[in-house]
């Protein structure tokens, strides 16, 4: 006799889960997380999709990267009705300095930069929420790039993998509750990290 357990399972579908590994996904397909324990101590699933991230953009003369910006448009809030009136890709600053800006409706902007990278191809960013007012100042020159993350909301470091051969991925590695708590390391203008591990924020 099946237990009620083992029936509720296979009324589920796995593809219908996030992290769901698609078994035809393409090969060498990089898994970013999956080492990582859950809080149940089992290696979450990481989602492996068969095409390249939804969100690319296809504009050669962007100044943005793409890790940068799928980084930032992975952590946008949805505005069903209040959407951008103008499309923002900025960038501000130069080498350790240098911040990305995208529009987040009308009241508020994504800012970007990279924290560091590691030996599996990957580019880690830290990504925060700020004011349009904020972004205003800074394109008026009236904010240092350093300071764009002072009163910025939601911090969170991500991780990037670009793949030419294969498909690219986008994950969360940890959400900081303010910037207070963001190891100063990973804010302007610290120079680029060479992780050896996956970070978990506290050093």
């Amino acid at each position: 006799m099946r237990d009620d357990a083992n029936d509720r399972r296979d009324e589920l579908d796995p593809r219908d889960d996030p992290d769901y590994i698609s078994e035809d996904g393409a090969a060498g397909a990089p898994m970013l997380v999956g080492g990582l324990p859950s809080r149940w101590g089992s290696p979450p699933l990481v989602f492996v999709p068969k095409d390249s991230t939804p969100l690319e953009e296809h504009d050669p003369d962007s100044v943005i990267p793409s890790f940068a910006l799928w980084a930032m448009k992975y952590r946008r809030h949805g505005h069903l009705f209040g959407r951008a009136d103008v499309e923002i890709r900025e960038r501000y600053g130069n080498g350790d300095h240098t911040v990305y800006v995208i529009d987040d409706g009308r009241k508020h902007c994504m800012v970007g930069r990279k924290v560091g990278t590691s030996a599996d191809g990957c580019t880690y960013c830290l990504v925060a929420q700020i004011t349009i007012t904020a972004y205003e100042q800074l394109a008026d020159d009236e904010a240092t790039v350093d300071g764009i993350y002072t009163d910025a909301r939601e911090p969170s470091l991500l991780v990037v993998y670009e793949a030419e051969e294969a498909v690219s991925n986008v994950s969360l590695v940890r959400s900081f509750a303010g910037i207070d708590e963001v190891p100063v390391e990973y804010l302007p203008p610290g120079p680029a990290i060479v992780f050896t591990e996956i970070p978990d924020g506290d050093g």
